[in-house]
């Protein structure tokens, strides 16, 4: 998971989250560098077996209670909701410094 809550080229207000109707799609301008990418669609990861995010440094500790605790679904990354399959976390203690 990136600073802003981003997953794969996924980021938060951006039109690639609404899409649907493509497994992968392409975007031209990235908000982080480069603005250039592919990435796979929110469909898709939600059909994944298996969905492992990572998040370390305390500078996620944000963005980490709001993905995580508060479900705050404007971030990609509490937009992933395994359809079947499993998601699990791999977070360093200083990423739970805001979980109660």
């Amino acid at each position: 998971m990136g600073p802003d809550g981003h997953i794969c080229s996924l980021f938060p207000g951006h039109k690639l989250l609404d899409v649907t109707s493509v497994w992968v799609a392409s975007i031209e301008d990235s908000p982080k560098p480069p603005p250039c990418r592919i990435t796979l669609t929110l469909p898709v990861v939600n059909n994944a077996r298996n969905c492992i995010f990572v998040a370390t440094g305390v500078e996620k500790a944000d963005i980490a209670k709001k993905v995580l605790i508060d479900k705050d679904e404007r971030l990609p990354a509490a937009r992933v909701q395994p359809n079947s399959g499993n998601l699990n976390w791999i977070v360093e203690k200083a990423v739970t410094k805001y979980f109660d």
